[in-house]
């Protein structure tokens, strides 16, 4: 039994760089901006986008937060964040820095494409290194030379190279265009996905925790700009949470004009409300746990005949004394009972 499952299982093939914890988190959310126009002009409102971001990066086997942001401009309106392993970045970067810079007006989706395809490149490349390499093989020689291998063979590596999945990266390229925003999200394999319609997107390993908080507030693509600020900053406090989360936080606005950090006044301003709005919210919590034990505590006993005795009758009205911070303590008797099963 245990040969065949270990036959049937495939451990899937890892670039070893690929083998770290995550680390960083990166958030995108559009909102809604009236733009200036001159008096007795109609009004003109568009959609925008707010990105915000840590500074934690990974590089080779060093995870570090270095004095400087995680964003690529792609062209003036058009914005890439990244999570996950800076020098495949870097790579892709590259190439679709140069290819933006031939044709400013590319398009938010364009962008995106040709990131998700930059970073196959590198993955192919990665994987190719990695599994043909060692054999005298490249990917043209691999698939020009099909004729000269076996048929065991070519499935073999053709296997291998399919299970790859090389390292863990990350991207959301956004952007405007007229006054529509656009936010796509790019996986490690470059498939991109686009998440206009729901408003919001997240990576790295504190998307988990900065998602839930946005799906809390019920966040949607058409709130306006001082609450989306909030609820995407207070979104970034709650990725905290995750291990490798650095504290710092850069904000930045995609307009259709221009790309504009959050200004520093209002960034400050948003640490130090969220600041008291994370303590009132523990103090809120004490309060509520302090008036359910209020509530158990004043119950009248069960004086049905066949009541019996539950976790929610003496056992938890002991429970709700006056050392609830201490944690629950063995019910009397328990430990009686375990040296007598003992």
């Amino acid at each position: 039994m245990k040969l065949a499952f270990a036959r049937r299982y495939k451990r899937p093939v890892r670039d070893p760089v690929g083998e770290r914890q995550d680390v960083t988190v990166c958030i995108a959310a559009l909102f809604r901006w009236k733009y200036h126009v001159p008096d007795g002009a109609p009004e003109d409102i568009g959609t925008c986008v707010v990105t915000l971001s840590d500074r934690m990066i990974t590089a080779g086997d060093v995870q570090y937060e270095p004095n400087q942001q995680k964003m690529a401009f792609l062209t003036p309106t058009v914005a890439l964040v990244i999570a996950g392993d800076y020098t495949v970045h870097s790579q892709a970067i590259r190439s679709v820095m140069k290819a933006c810079h031939a044709n400013p007006n590319v398009t938010v989706h364009q962008a995106a494409t040709m990131y998700g395809q930059a970073i196959q490149v590198v993955q192919r490349k990665a994987a190719e290194d990695l599994i043909l390499a060692p054999l005298g093989l490249n990917t043209d020689m691999f698939l020009g030379q099909q004729k000269d291998f076996s048929e065991g063979f070519i499935a073999s590596q053709t296997e291998k190279l399919q299970a790859f999945e090389g390292a863990n990266v990350e991207a959301l390229v956004v952007g405007v265009e007229g006054n529509t925003a656009h936010i796509y999200e790019i996986d490690r394999r470059g498939s991109i996905y686009c998440y206009d319609d729901v408003g919001f997107a997240a990576i790295g390993i504190g998307a988990y925790h900065a998602r839930s908080s946005l799906m809390q507030v019920r966040f949607m693509n058409n709130w306006n700009y001082v609450p989306a600020i909030a609820a995407t900053f207070a979104a970034k406090k709650a990725a905290e949470t995750a291990p490798g989360v650095g504290t710092f936080t850069d904000i930045n606005l995609v307009y259709r004009t221009g790309i504009e950090r959050l200004r520093q006044q209002v960034a400050d301003q948003a640490e130090i409300i969220y600041k008291d709005f994370a303590e009132k919210r523990l103090m809120l919590s004490f309060d509520a746990a302090t008036k359910l034990a209020d509530f158990i505590r004043d119950l009248p006993p069960d004086s049905t005949p066949d009541a019996k005795e539950s976790s929610q009758g003496q056992h938890a009205i002991a429970y709700a004394g006056d050392n609830q911070a201490e944690g629950p303590s063995a019910p009397e008797g328990a430990e009686d009972e375990t040296k007598a099963a003992e």
